[in-house]
């Protein structure tokens, strides 16, 4: 506005010097020629607003790219390694039944990767054969980086020799990615009407052998494993009950048809936590997240496992791929929203690239086949 009062009594200086004439015979003349001072002064408009426009348009231009490189997003092909172009979809199978921390694991991976990569991860659920029949299908498909699996360090994928396996769980799947790694605990229901601990739990099952029924996700995996040994220890029978999901033990235990469930801590964070005793944690120290729960160990039991999480593609997959996925993990793994959701679940980050996740399962499969195998 200031702008164009200057340049109004530009114009009528110019008249007055022009013409010679006093202030009010300027006035004059300029009502007389309005119609031309409108003209004029429209022209200088259009003419300020053509370049304010035209320099606004450059500026928009430029900041653009900037603006795009501040967005958490990024499109599968600037994001993928020079010549690899990922698939529209991948189809992410969990081999577990839905509910369970694997599966919660993979849909909130999932929905957080859409930030990060054009490529959809389709989640599936394959349960059975304690997640050996997820990661047989994922097996039965090329090595074209189109499907992946949920990996996670576990008994079940150690052949024995009363329960051998169709593949070799670290031979034939590349490991992609860590995101977590979490406790197993055992359950119960406060007004369960038998034990109130871990103390009372033992003295119940040493007098009614076998009655005791605790649900565990899977046979010969780490779930089963931290009842049957805490029974071994103690010299007590108890009956473990596998299932193929850590929501079906949850129903059931609610439901009253187990007496304990053998869960992780993500799995047990969606029961009523005033509902529930906690006997005890298997690992070595108390975690940040269960400060006042005792470990079996402190209890006289040296029960200690701890579970990593994460994703496999089968072996021959194209490096830049792995490479791929390992980068847009790790993104989501530093995502601020995503690790609040991952913590309010039970899965607080642990994130480990391609490299990190393999030394890991490598050092926890070594050490349970020499724990069932010698």
């Amino acid at each position: 506005m200031r702008f164009f009062l200057d340049l109004q009594c530009k114009i009528r200086c110019v008249y007055k010097r022009k013409l010679n004439i006093n202030s009010v015979s300027v006035l004059k003349i300029v009502e007389e020629r309005g119609k031309e001072m409108k003209k004029l002064l429209a022209f200088l408009l259009a003419t300020v607003m053509t370049v304010s426009l035209a320099a606004c348009s450059g500026t928009a231009s430029n900041s653009s790219p900037a603006a795009a490189s501040n967005a958490p997003a990024a499109s599968a092909e600037s994001a993928a390694p020079e010549g690899y172009k990922p698939p529209n979809n991948v189809n992410l199978i969990v081999p577990y039944a839905a509910g369970g921390a694997n599966d919660l694991l993979a849909r909130l991976v999932a929905k957080h990767a859409a930030k990060y990569t054009d490529c959809d991860l389709v989640v599936t659920n394959i349960g059975g054969g304690s997640g050996t029949v997820g990661l047989a299908e994922v097996l039965k498909h090329p090595a074209d980086g189109t499907y992946m699996a949920t990996a996670i360090g576990t008994t079940a994928y150690v052949a024995t020799p009363d329960k051998p396996l169709t593949f070799d769980y670290l031979k034939e799947f590349s490991f992609v990615s860590m995101f977590a790694q979490d406790q197993r605990v055992i359950v119960a229901l406060k007004d369960n009407g038998k034990f109130s601990n871990l103390e009372e739990f033992m003295g119940y099952a040493k007098e009614h052998p076998g009655e005791l029924e605790v649900s565990a996700t899977g046979a010969a995996t780490v779930a089963y494993f931290v009842p049957q040994m805490l029974s071994e220890k103690a010299g007590v029978e108890i009956t473990i009950v596998p299932y193929d999901g850590g929501a079906e033990q949850k129903a059931d235990l609610l439901g009253r048809h187990s007496d304990a469930a053998s869960l992780s801590y993500s799995e047990m964070l969606s029961l009523e936590s005033d509902q529930l005793i906690i006997l005890g944690v298997a690992d070595t120290e108390r975690p940040a997240v269960l400060p006042d729960v005792p470990t079996f160990a402190e209890q006289g039991y040296d029960v200690n496992f701890t579970i990593p999480r994460g994703f496999a593609m089968k072996a021959g997959t194209d490096p830049a791929a792995i490479a791929y996925w390992s980068d847009i993990f790790e993104k989501v793994s530093s995502d601020s929203e995503y690790i609040t959701e991952a913590e309010g679940i039970g899965l607080p980050v642990v994130y480990k690239n391609s490299e990190g996740f393999t030394a890991v399962i490598n050092d926890v499969q070594t050490a349970f086949n020499t724990m069932l195998n010698g």
